[in-house]
């Protein structure tokens, strides 16, 4: 059996063992893309064995551009596999010897200052800008900035969001697919409520979907013209985490200025600004879907200062006052709209 065959049926039986303990499906995909990467790769290259393999992988994924922090994902995936593959559990003829990958191979990551991504004058900004130049999806982008700022919730999370799952009455977003399939229910702000009920409004979400299906997601333009022609959910394809966070660097950097900010990036500046405004850290940890308060505790290192709560507070103001702007606008349309019917 040559190499790439023996990591092709390694990774089916891998696979079919991860699917047994329950994780996620998101999980189980990302495990299976990179597999895959790294199995069409040896296959085209007619790798010998598993340590010349990673290495050269390793080197091709550095000359394709990707960022170190990317790479390494990609390699503790792989690490965690050869780790799996290796056990005396696996058959003879598709188990590994040894895991080709150490801490060695894993390039290294300079810390990046979360706390610092976006100042709060820059989130005030968010809160408070209309639509930048050129934006055709402004509501719907919108809507993606609040439920990552205010919501915090993560990409994977926002990716598989229902309207289902919006509970308006109770002011309440129910997640469902949370890291470890963990549900849990997040209090939604007044601008992120606002927010969302203008991208429904857009017409940017097809009106033939349901309310159980995706949230977010878009269409071909050919799709759109011929709306009549097909019912369900099969032509609203979800975002890709790519495709969400390309959105997300775009919009925050038409608006502040700041490039590179990334979705989770607005996970982090958003517990920063609440955590100063005065939320307690279990109350943030139970918000996150943290299981470890210590996780949480990364996002404290900017907190104490008089300056930083006035700061803070000032961010949550202007969030309500964008908010109330919504809200006139809101009640303005719909004052006119009777008008036009």
């Amino acid at each position: 059996m040559t190499f790439p065959d023996k990591l092709a049926a390694a990774s089916h039986e891998y696979l079919r063992r991860a699917r047994m303990e329950n994780l996620s499906p998101n999980t189980l995909e990302n495990y299976g893309r990179v597999l895959d990467m790294f199995a069409d790769f040896c296959r085209a290259t007619q790798q010998p064995d598993e340590f010349v393999a990673v290495v050269a992988w390793k080197t091709k994924l550095f000359e394709s551009g990707l960022a170190p922090s990317t790479i390494k994902q990609y390699l503790t995936d792989l690490q965690i596999f050869f780790s799996a593959a290796s056990h005396r559990s696996y058959a003879q003829e598709i188990r590994f010897a040894d895991n080709p990958i150490d801490k060695t191979l894993m390039p290294k990551i300079p810390d990046r200052p979360y706390e610092i991504v976006l100042t709060d004058e820059q989130v005030m900004q968010l809160y408070r800008s209309d639509a930048p130049p050129h934006f055709q999806y402004w509501p719907r982008n919108r809507a993606i900035l609040m439920l990552f700022l205010n919501e915090k919730i993560r990409c994977s999370e926002l990716i598989n969001l229902r309207l289902s799952d919006l509970d308006f009455r109770d002011h309440i977003l129910i997640v469902r697919s949370g890291k470890g399939r963990k549900y849990r229910e997040v209090d939604m702000s007044d601008l992120t409520e606002l927010a969302v009920e203008a991208y429904l409004d857009s017409g940017i979400r097809p009106a033939y979907l349901s309310d159980d299906d995706l949230l977010f997601g878009n269409t071909s333009a050919a799709e759109q013209g011929n709306v009549r022609a097909h019912t369900g959910a099969a032509r609203w394809h979800p975002f890709s985490r790519n495709g969400i966070s390309n959105m997300v660097e775009r919009t925050v950097k038409a608006i502040t200025g700041t490039e590179n900010c990334r979705a989770h990036d607005l996970r982090h500046v958003g517990s920063r600004v609440c955590l100063n405004a005065g939320q307690s850290i279990e109350e943030l940890q139970g918000q996150l879907g943290h299981a470890q308060i210590s996780t949480t505790q990364i996002y404290c290192s900017r907190m104490g200062s008089k300056r930083a709560r006035d700061s803070a507070r000032a961010v949550l103001a202007a969030r309500d006052a964008a908010a109330n702007e919504l809200r006139k606008e809101k009640t303005a349309e719909q004052k006119v709209r009777p008008l036009f019917a």
